[in-house]
């Protein structure tokens, strides 16, 4: 039976976080159906500009629709907020294993409830946030999932439950035969690194992080130590700590850039009834423990399995999706007025059988989720890995991904020639 909320109830749920398509809010009430639970609501952005292209009542366009064509109940399915719930039971489940994910339960809200959520928490979200999307009023349901930073599988207990949400993002280096020549250091550097780059010439950052994802999925005790510590030297949004459902270390929204020695040492004092060793030791400790249970928990193995079904790159991949919409190949058009590479090798893509097509585009948009999804240990529960946010990529999204990965590789190798540059001249003085 599912239980409906009113505006009344909107006291009782609290701002955890968000990302760029939902909202997250934890239960401070105290129902007996709600203790240990967390929603989902998806937002709007506020310049009113959510083209979904060719949809249905579901928001998939008649395109995704071939792509999830083998789910039938996810493609029959007339509600948007059903159809994310759907990905996720009939998609990333069963690749990343069931103990692993839960995809939650539909929950019927009413309109005045979303206006009042959005009333409460608009003052507690980043600026930036707040700006670009509001909650989605328009929605008849949330997604109702255990809180995993609070309680373990829900059950209420009287000890203390520290959690921590890692972001890992892409643990591989591509070797995709389609990446263009000038683009060959990305089968040398990780993705993150240069996006790195491209974060600090924005301003989004203050410093580049340290941390390397192939050190955490390297299987290496060492070096998944090593990435947890450059993660909690540097947060960002990368790394979050919660104690007892509160965030105790990291940051809402953007994140932290970087721990400084007040940070630690509030940090070392909240461990305090926690970890019991000496002053100044328990951030070490803690970091070691999350290490431990990153490596022995093995769950990154198969995380990088589904981001390994990525095999041609977006370079190679985005081609096959203009096939798809049936419209000409703007890469290919770019790179002959550019005249930097040459089109023939993508003839192959663009001529493979359309099935082949629809595959390379469904591997790769999963494969994006796993890339961007978050890793929730829980050292309360036995149960302690969980993989939370597996939000379906949409379709359209194929170009955005294109110009940002253009984006990143020209800031990227705009700066290696500079530092080239700088020390050609110092030798030169020499």
């Amino acid at each position: 039976m599912e239980i409906g909320l009113e505006p009344k109830d909107a006291v009782d749920w609290s701002y955890r976080g968000e990302g760029a398509v939902n909202l997250v809010l934890a239960y401070t009430g105290s129902s007996p159906s709600f203790l240990g639970k967390m929603m989902r609501i998806q937002k709007m952005p506020n310049d009113g500009k959510e083209d979904n292209g060719n949809t249905s009542g579901n928001g998939l366009t008649s395109h995704e629709k071939v792509i999830w064509g083998e789910c039938k109940e996810l493609v029959s399915c007339q509600n948007k907020e059903i159809v994310e719930f759907l990905f996720v039971k009939h998609v990333m489940r069963p690749l990343l294993g069931h103990k692993h994910v839960n995809p939650g339960m539909r929950l019927l809200v009413a309109k005045e409830f979303l206006e009042s959520v959005e009333n409460i928490v608009t003052s507690q979200r980043p600026s930036w946030r707040a700006d670009a999307a509001s909650v989605d009023t328009n929605r008849n349901s949330v997604l109702l999932m255990d809180d995993l930073t609070l309680f373990a599988h829900g059950r209420v207990e009287d000890k203390p439950c520290l959690s921590v949400e890692i972001k890992p993002k892409c643990g591989f280096l591509p070797s995709s035969s389609f990446i263009a020549e000038e683009n060959v250091i990305k089968k040398s550097i990780t993705r993150f690194e240069m996006h790195q780059v491209l974060k600090l010439h924005d301003n989004e950052i203050s410093e580049i992080s340290e941390y390397d994802p192939l050190d955490l999925f390297s299987g290496s005790k060492d070096r998944i130590h090593k990435a947890i510590r450059a993660l909690y030297a540097t947060p960002q949004n990368n790394f979050r700590v919660f104690l007892n459902g509160s965030l105790v270390f990291g940051g809402l929204g953007g994140g932290t850039c970087k721990t400084t020695s007040k940070v630690e040492q509030d940090f070392e004092h909240l461990l305090k009834d926690i970890i019991k060793t000496k002053d100044g030791s328990r951030a070490n400790h803690f970091i070691e423990l999350v290490a431990e249970t990153v490596y022995t928990s093995g769950v990154l193995d198969h995380l990088l399995d589904v981001q390994k079904l990525d095999k041609y790159n977006i370079e190679g991949a985005v081609h096959v999706y203009y096939d798809l919409i049936n419209q000409p190949c703007r890469v290919c058009k770019e790179l002959e007025k550019s005249k930097t590479s040459s089109t023939s090798q993508f003839s192959f893509m663009h001529s493979i059988p359309m099935a082949e097509k629809v595959n390379v585009l469904k591997e790769f948009l999963i494969s994006a989720t796993a890339k961007d999804c978050s890793v929730m240990i829980s050292f309360r529960s036995t149960d302690a890995v969980h993989f939370i946010d597996l939000d379906m990529r949409p379709l359209k999204k194929m170009e955005v991904y294109y110009e940002l990965d253009k984006k990143i590789m020209n800031t990227y190798l705009e700066m290696v020639k500079k530092k080239e540059a700088r020390g050609e001249r110092r030798a030169q003085r020499q």
